[in-house]
This record gives structure tokens, sequence and C-alpha cells, in this order.
């Protein structure tokens, strides 16, 4: 299987529920829920491309990976931390115009110094974790975390998969069930790695699965695992944040997924959904400032109930994120063919 194009659907509608909640609008299963089953996913596809590259003959390394990864990422993230970027500092200069002073003159200094972790992907590491683009922090933790993985996997992957990962699986999720605050530091350590690390070890381990004879068996009951894996779909919508369930079901969903003769597949796992996956990283770069312009340009100034302000925040997302997809694909088309041409 080339691609899962079911699963790029699902990680469209995953965005969207994250961007709406940062609208201040929360629809199940939430935020906490759907940050982890996106993290849980990209585990999958992790272990897809070292079980695929690197463990056959070594010569795909934890540094190659990380390097595809912020190459593939960069483009997109780039474009949109840049016009995010450029409309926070226009607002601040405008407002050192009208009052000019020294503090906001610092205010603005202060703004590029946030942009230096920002540029390099560093939102979750030490101390930097400011940012206007506050919801990025789970990409920056998923680079962050990812490398360490796939580092664990290339120095000793039968350890890793036997005894770290479970223990790595144990102990992160006992932590953050305590309720230890997220967002702090504990010495030279920024906790929400932890949030990446350990869903990223669960989609190693559930395609692990996949590779194993005991998969082969266990789809080869059609109809109880096929409802199995419809079951999950919904429980993660229903039942997800009750015992942290959707840490197994979700792996269950993935396995539906990955089996190209699933009912799932048969629903969503065609080409007329094989850009969900790259539109859905659009939607989450793209929705903090689209939240911010709606809310400061269109909600301060005009009467709107609820459900026009989230129909008015889906469509100028969607079309924004439409727009910045294309421009920034056609931008990298056009490099590629200069480079050839040269």
């Amino acid at each position: 299987m080339k691609r899962i194009y079911s699963l790029d659907v699902l990680k469209l509608v995953f965005a969207y529920i994250i961007a709406f909640f940062h609208f201040g609008t929360e629809i199940a299963p939430g935020p906490t829920v759907t940050v982890q089953v996106f993290f849980i996913i990209s585990g999958f596809f992790l272990a897809k491309k070292y079980y695929s590259r690197s463990y056959p003959d070594g010569g795909y390394s934890a540094w190659d990976y990380s390097l595809d990864h912020v190459k593939g990422i960069y483009p997109h993230y780039l474009f949109s931390l840049m016009v995010l970027f450029a409309y926070m500092l226009a607002r601040s200069l405008v407002e050192l115009v009208k009052a000019p002073s020294w503090a906001g003159l610092a205010a603005i200094a202060e703004d590029f110094y946030y942009q230096i972790p920002d540029l390099f992907l560093l939102q979750s590491s030490y101390r930097f974790h400011e940012s206007y683009n506050y919801p990025l922090w789970q990409l920056s933790a998923l680079v962050i975390a990812g490398y360490f993985v796939y580092a664990l996997l290339c120095h000793n992957e039968k350890l890793s998969r036997r005894i770290l990962f479970p223990a790595a699986i144990l102990m992160i999720q006992s932590l953050l069930n305590t309720g230890v605050d997220l967002w702090e530091n504990y010495a030279l350590f920024y906790v929400p790695l932890l949030r990446a690390f350990s869903p990223l070890c669960i989609g190693v381990l559930a395609f692990y699965f996949t590779t194993t004879p005991l998969y082969e068996k266990v789809k080869g009951y059609r109809v109880p695992f096929n409802l199995a894996v419809l079951g999950s779909l919904v429980s993660i919508f229903v039942y997800s944040d009750r015992a942290n369930i959707f840490l197994i079901t979700t792996v269950i969903l993935l396995w539906g997924c990955y089996d190209e003769s699933s009912w799932i597949n048969k629903l969503l796992n065609h080409r007329i959904f094989k850009h969900c996956g790259k539109f859905s990283y659009a939607i989450y770069l793209n929705h903090a400032l689209i939240a911010r312009l709606v809310q400061a340009r269109v909600l301060s100034r005009f009467a709107m109930v609820p459900w026009q302000q989230n129909v008015l925040y889906f469509g100028v997302l969607t079309v924004y994120s439409v727009f910045t997809l294309f421009l920034v694909e056609a931008g990298k088309v056009r490099n590629r063919k200069e480079r050839v041409v040269s």
C-alpha cells in the first residue's frame, strides 16, 4: 500500500477539531485526545518508513529520516510562519506609531526574538516555548521526539520494541494521568515532549504488529475485525476520554485502515482523497492566524450567533488553506524544474 488515504481523511477531520477548539468551539473527541491520536498516527507512518527503508539494509539513518521529515514540512511551515509574523509585526508597528514608546519598541524586539525558536522548529525544547502560532508546539515535539524514536529503532530495534517502547508508554501515560502541568520545564526537559514520545511509540508498535503472522490471522476474521474497526472509530469520538480508551481503539482503527480490503478502506481509501493529508497540514498551520483575524476583524464588529461564527471561520480557513497549499506546492514544483534545468 503506497498511501493510506483513509488515514489522511481522519487527519483532516482531526485538524478541523483542533482548529475549532482554538476558535472557542470544542468538538468531540476534544483537543487532548485529538493531539494524542495525531501522534499515534505519526508513529505508525514513522514505523512504516523505518521497516520499509532502514531495517533491511540499515541505509536510512535517524538523521536521514529527520532531514526528510523537516524538508517535507518546512516549505509550508515557513510560509505560514512568515505570514503570521508579518501580520503580528504590522499590528505592533501600527500601535507604536499611534503611541510611540520605548516599551512598544522593546515589545517588537521581543517579537523577533520569539521567532528564533519558531524558525528552527524548537518551540518544544528547553526554554523555547513562546510562539504566536502556539498550536505548532505539536509539530516541534513531533520532529524532536520522532528523531529519538527513530534513532532507538536504528540503534537496537528488538530492545526498543520489546522493552524500551512499552516501558515508555506505561510510565509516561501514568505520569500524564497525575495532572502534572504539561507546559512546564523540569530542569532541562520540556514536558510536552512526553505527549509526543509515548503515542509515537504506540504507533510504532501498532505498525510492527501488521508485519506479524498474527495480524494476518486476526484480519482473517473479516466480519468481527471490521466491526471492531468501525466500533473503534465511533469510540474515539464518543468514549475516547474514558480511561484513555483511545490508546487502544486508535490502534485497532490503524490496523483496519492498513488492511486494503477493510470496510473503512472501501469507503475512504480512494484517490479523490489523496490531497487530504497535505490539506490537513495546511489547516493546522493556518488556523491560529485565521482565528485571530476572524475574532479581531469580524466578530469584534458584527454581532453573530455561535453557529454563524463557526460557519464563517470554517469557510475562511478552508479557502485560505486551499490557496496557501496551492501556492506552496506550485513554488516547490517550480523550484524542482529550475534545479533540473540548471
